[in-house]
């Protein structure tokens, strides 16, 4: 694979602030010497870079550079690997790096690196004057005018981003919220729906068991054969026979003067017992 051709095509324009130094030894100028200074890089083509520096009041400074220059300046520093690297670090350095200006009454210098311990570039810059200081403000104001329509347009666009993506979640949202609530419903009528117990039959059950009452009264009515059954006279058989209820059995069941019969309980009474004697 050929390696990509060197030049700045896709150099696109770097802006920012350098920190104003002096030489050892010199005193400022003026109070301008404390002004701001800012600085530009950007290609006029894809073989030509320029920088340009200016407090916008009496400092100007600039320096256009051609591919050859960079590549000496590459290997003055020692960065090594390929040009596309090399251009990389420097864009970073200007732009997210420390950036400093030393300047005297006929020069400056451009210092950038992009963090401690990393090579430092420098690029010597020469003192504009006269009418090359009016078109070097007028082009630095116009490509930065020019780069702030551009990231308007960028950050326009981010926006109608943002809002298509705020709408489809807010569809999303909806959607969710009513499969919610399908499900909410459907579990709400599942909580609702018991079991319903199933229908044994109960004939065989209930034919067996005797209610308490009639098992007492059919105990009561029918004496166990260990029992011994008292003398009735005459009054208290009439007497009993008035009061007597007939006791409440079941189907099963036989009546209980057949079975006091079969167990042998004599109702006679005491008269008629001496006369059989």
């Amino acid at each position: 694979m050929a390696p990509a051709p060197k030049g700045f095509a896709n150099f696109d324009p770097i802006f920012g602030e350098a920190k104003s130094e002096l030489h050892d030894h010199e005193e400022p100028a003026s109070s301008s010497s404390f002004r701001p200074i800012l600085f530009q890089a950007y290609a006029i083509d894809s073989s030509h870079l320029r920088i340009l520096a200016s407090d916008f009041f009496s400092l100007s400074w600039g320096r256009l550079l051609t591919v050859s220059d960079l590549e000496d300046l590459r290997d003055d520093i020692g960065i090594g690997g390929s040009w596309s690297d090399f251009v990389d670090y420097l864009k970073s350095a200007l732009s997210t790096g420390e950036v400093k200006i030393v300047s005297s009454d006929s020069d400056a210098k451009l210092l950038a690196f992009k963090s401690k311990g990393l090579p430092r570039i420098t690029f010597p810059l020469e003192k504009l004057e006269g009418p090359a200081v009016s078109d070097a403000n007028a082009t630095f104001s116009v490509s930065l005018f020019q780069a702030y329509k551009n990231k308007q347009k960028d950050c326009l666009k981010e926006q109608e981003r943002s809002s298509q993506f705020m709408g489809l979640l807010s569809s999303e949202r909806e959607k969710n919220e009513i499969l919610q609530k399908q499900i909410d419903s459907l579990s709400f009528l599942s909580k609702r729906k018991v079991s319903k117990p199933k229908i044994h039959d109960t004939s065989a059950s209930t034919s067996v068991q005797l209610p308490t009452d009639t098992v007492n009264n059919s105990d009561q009515a029918i004496p166990s054969q260990a029992q011994t059954v008292e003398p009735i006279t005459g009054e208290k058989q009439l007497e009993a026979m008035k009061n007597s209820q007939p006791p409440k059995v079941t189907k099963r069941l036989a009546p209980v003067s057949r079975r006091a019969r079969v167990r042998g309980v004599s109702l006679k009474s005491t008269a008629e017992v001496d006369e059989d004697n």
